[in-house]
Formats: C-alpha cells, sequence, structure tokens
C-alpha cells in the first residue's frame, strides 16, 4: 500500500516547468532571456518585453535624428524639447546619481564621445586642447529639465546628452515589469552585461558568470542570486592601443580622458538602471573612492578588479559569490 501511495503521489505532482530562451538584438547587443513556467502565452509576454527594450531604445539612441535625446540635442542649445515621460525617468535618474557620485556619472558626456569616436566605433586619441573644449560643454547640472511637463534644454549651448550608461538598464527594468504583470516570476534578462535575476530555477539559484577582464572566455567567479540587478562595466570590451597606451570608452567627467586603476567593477542594486549607473560611476571613481562610496550607500554592493588583476568585494556578497581557485587568494573584502 504505501508503495501504491507514493506511486499515486508522484502521478500527482506538476511536471518541472522547462527553461526556455529567447533572444533579441537590442540596443547594440544581445539580449537574453532565460524563464522558467507553466504560463501558456509566457513566450509572448517574453515579446512584450522585448518589444519594450525596442521602445527605449528608439526614444534614446542618440544618433537617430527623430529621437528624443537626437533632438534635444541638436535643438536644446536654444530652446526646451519635448520628451517622453520615459526619457524623462531616465534622465531624471541620471541627474540624481551626478550629485550621489559628486559628478562621477555624467549623462552629458556626449561631446567627449564624439570627440573621442566612440560614437562610430572609430576611436582616436584628440589633441588635448579639444578635450578641455569638449570638456567645458559637459555637466548634469547644465541640463535644465522640465519633468511635469515632459521637456529639457540646455543652458549652454554645444551640449549632448548620451544615455549610454544608463538606458539599457531602464530597459531592462521596463522588460522585468512586463514579465512580472505577466506572472513569470522566474527569469533571468541579461543585456550585454546588464542583467536582472528574479526568482530561481526548479532545482536551484540563477547563477551568473562574472567576466575575467583579461581573458574574454574565461571568468573570475560565478553568482548566485534572486531577486536584484547586476551590471558590468569594464575595460576589456572597447579600446584602442597608441603609442604603447590603453585607452578605453570609460571617460572621467573630471579630465576627459579614460579612468585609470581599475579593470573592472560589477554592482549589484535594487534596479537595473542604478545597477548600469553606478557600475560606470564606481569605476570612475577607483577602487579608494569607490570603496568609501559604498560604505556610505550599503544598499549597493561592488566586486572591483583592479589593473593589478586583486580583487575587492563587498562583505555582503560573500555568502552568494564562488571564486575560482586562481582567484581566491586575491580577493579582499570590505
Amino acid at each position: 500500500m504505501l508503495g501504491f501511495a507514493a506511486m499515486m503521489l508522484m502521478a500527482c505532482e506538476e511536471p518541472t516547468p522547462p527553461v526556455l530562451h529567447e533572444s533579441a538584438w537590442v540596443m547594440g547587443t544581445v539580449v537574453e532571456v532565460s524563464w522558467s513556467s507553466r504560463a501558456a502565452d509566457a513566450r509572448n509576454l517574453v515579446r512584450q518585453a522585448f518589444d519594450r527594450m525596442k521602445t527605449v531604445d528608439r526614444l534614446m539612441t542618440p544618433d537617430t535624428p527623430d529621437s528624443d535625446i537626437g533632438k534635444l540635442n541638436r535643438f536644446g542649445g536654444s530652446r526646451f524639447v519635448p520628451i517622453s515621460p520615459l526619457t524623462c525617468r531616465v534622465i531624471k535618474e541620471g541627474q540624481v546619481i551626478f550629485h550621489e557620485t559628486s559628478g562621477a556619472f555624467d549623462i552629458t558626456l556626449g561631446p567627449l564621445i564624439k570627440l573621442w569616436g566612440w560614437d562610430r566605433k572609430k576611436p582616436a586619441l584628440p589633441a588635448r586642447k579639444h578635450i578641455l573644449e569638449a570638456l567645458s560643454r559637459t555637466g548634469a547640472d547644465k541640463l535644465v529639465c522640465d519633468f511635469k511637463g515632459h521637456r529639457a534644454a540646455f543652458s549652454q549651448k554645444g551640449m549632448a546628452v548620451d544615455l549610454g550608461g544608463i538606458a539599457k538598464g531602464f530597459a531592462v527594468d521596463l522588460a522585468c515589469e512586463a514579465l512580472n504583470k505577466g506572472g513569470i516570476k522566474n527569469y533571468i534578462i541579461n543585456a550585454g552585461g546588464d542583467l536582472f535575476v528574479s526568482g530561481q530555477l526548479p532545482s536551484r539559484m540563477w547563477r551568473i558568470g562574472l567576466q575575467d577582464p583579461e581573458d574574454p572566455h574565461g571568468i573570475i567567479a560565478t553568482l548566485s542570486a534572486s531577486g536584484i540587478a547586476i551590471a558590468t562595466s569594464g575595460d576589456y570590451e572597447q579600446y584602442f592601443i597608441k603609442n604603447g597606451i590603453r585607452y578605453h570608452h570609460i571617460l572621467s567627467p573630471v579630465n576627459g580622458y579614460p579612468a585609470r586603476g581599475l579593470h573592472s567593477v560589477t554592482v549589484l542594486a535594487p534596479s537595473t538602471m542604478e545597477a548600469d549607473a553606478l557600475a560606470t560611476a564606481l569605476f570612475v571613481m577607483g577602487q579608494k573612492k569607490a570603496r568609501q562610496w559604498l560604505g556610505r550607500h550599503p544598499a549597493y554592493q561592488a566586486i572591483l578588479v583592479n589593473t593589478s588583476r586583486h580583487i575587492f568585494a563587498s562583505k555582503s556578497v560573500a555568502s552568494m559569490v564562488k571564486w575560482k581557485k586562481r582567484c581566491k587568494n586575491n580577493v579582499t573584502y570590505f
């Protein structure tokens, strides 16, 4: 009888939902969604999530003349320009983080990004005088916003917004809203290193590999997490070498040159928009100032890899991370 009862119990159990995957090219990168759900319309919900991300891309890409940012950059030096509520949300958060990080994250680095050629993927080393001139046309505090009226302008001519360090994270958050609203609770969205993890797999937590900044095919650790956003900024994907010096795309709002001292920064935060922007900000700050900032903001955690390959990690990530054997002795928790 016990054997029969056990067989009946097994027969009544619901089958484990499969883990499904779908990807799309959005915002200049491959966006991958993996989910575990019995919902019959799950795949349609995932496509709705992609559509939300494409909306962000359409509104906030500076290269498109008719996008919100394209129009703001063309006309914002002479008048207020109407922008969508979604673009307002991103600009508002960008200005908040600008002030919270003492300018380490700045959404108005458009003139510098253009000067260096990163917008065209044809980078070159500019003359110092040109860097200083472009730098004089930056500063998120010079971006005047009427958020209730959904419009923005610049207080100085020649300025330009570039939301490349925050818009992708916001797009991931919008995609999460679509999945949550549709009842999908167990998923991971990865947009080229900006990701959000929700719920878990049927038998374990989601695991995320942390890129080794010196090995494109390797990782330094795996992170087991749920209900959190994770974003990484690093100097290893977009760079060029001139006269033996490596120049990467993460520019310092202080001097207009690539920020030095760190190889990569991974941030854990409540939202992907915050994680995205803060990964850039902490990279710009450098190891010492980044650790000090994190000490004053306990809602965020980070893993910092410096150019000597030493790793500094927030104490609270210790229970989530499994370091590769070669990295274990190079970790300092703070």
